[in-house]
């Protein structure tokens, strides 16, 4: 089984980068989005609106459509499977000395941090390579750019969940991912919305484990819940088209690559942040 019971494990107190870490990540959760893309959902009060009026109900339908296809794949058909070996050979070029991937839930936490910055930045260039060839087919081809950088964005946090060690494939871990999601994409409003959510999740998701479902619960995994995310999702990828609009293929591949590459990185980092105070939270709690 490669998630052994936490309790189990001899645990030792947090370390001084352990604590700094965590109050680091309580000022980012606390900080408005930077992004021009986000500012601009952050300036209007129905960030649906301002999109309706920029490109119409029937446009904004069609790309709500693969949005949604997207979550659906990532929600139901999108199984984060583990290659072992590869794994243990990242952990170990990282200094993270284990001989089973069940080890990453006691493993040096500052190594785990170094090891998930490096493949976030990595990520972060190859999006950005991507963006930059597909902006050469502008505005015609971003949908599809845009819907694939999702999907690779999911598996990316589908990877730093992993590695911290909480089980990408959980019911609840998806919607925790989905959150995180739409944290990266949104106005700084849905990031607030999103920690709140997460933090109820992390209760739901003890509470299934000892088969404690509420109506709570049912509320928040519902699919009501999933089509608010997919409208929130829908609402800040399309954003990310409309420069890409511009009919001069230098400028629409520089924001496509800035766009492709800002999802990625953004989403990398709300991750990281998530999964760091989890397994924080975690060590604390068997202290």
């Amino acid at each position: 089984m490669i998630f052994a019971p936490f309790k189990d494990i001899f645990v030792m107190e947090l370390t001084n980068y352990e604590k700094l870490s965590l109050v680091r990540i309580n000022k980012w959760e606390e900080r408005n989005h930077g992004s021009i893309e986000k500012k601009i959902l952050d300036g209007v009060s129905r960030p649906i609106d301002y999109i309706m009026k920029k490109i119409g109900r029937e446009k904004f339908r069609v790309f709500e459509n693969a949005i949604e296809a997207v979550v659906k794949k990532m929600m139901h058909a999108s199984t984060y499977s583990v290659n072992p070996e590869e794994l243990l050979k990242r952990a170990h070029q990282n200094g993270i000395i284990i001989e089973d991937l069940s080890e990453l839930k006691t493993a040096n936490f500052k190594k785990l941090d170094d090891c998930n910055m490096k493949h976030i930045k990595f990520h972060g260039r190859t999006s950005a390579a991507q963006g930059a060839v597909a902006g050469i087919g502008g505005a015609l081809v971003a949908p599809a750019d845009l819907t694939a950088v999702l999907l690779q964005a999911f598996h990316l946090l589908q990877e730093i969940a992993f590695c911290y060690g909480y089980d990408p494939n959980h019911m609840v871990e998806k919607h925790i991912l989905l959150r995180i999601m739409e944290m990266t994409i949104g106005s700084s409003e849905y990031k607030f919305k999103a920690l709140r959510e997460i933090e109820i999740l992390k209760k739901i998701e003890r509470d299934v484990d000892q088969n404690q479902i509420s109506k709570k619960s049912v509320s928040i995994l519902g699919a009501k819940a999933v089509q608010e995310q997919i409208v929130t999702l829908s609402v800040g990828m399309i954003t990310r088209v409309i420069p890409r609009a511009i009919p001069i293929p230098l400028v629409t591949m520089a924001m496509s690559a800035h766009s492709d590459h800002e999802i990625m990185e953004h989403s990398g980092e709300a991750a990281f942040m998530v999964y760091r105070k989890r397994f924080i939270e975690r060590k604390r709690e068997f202290q």
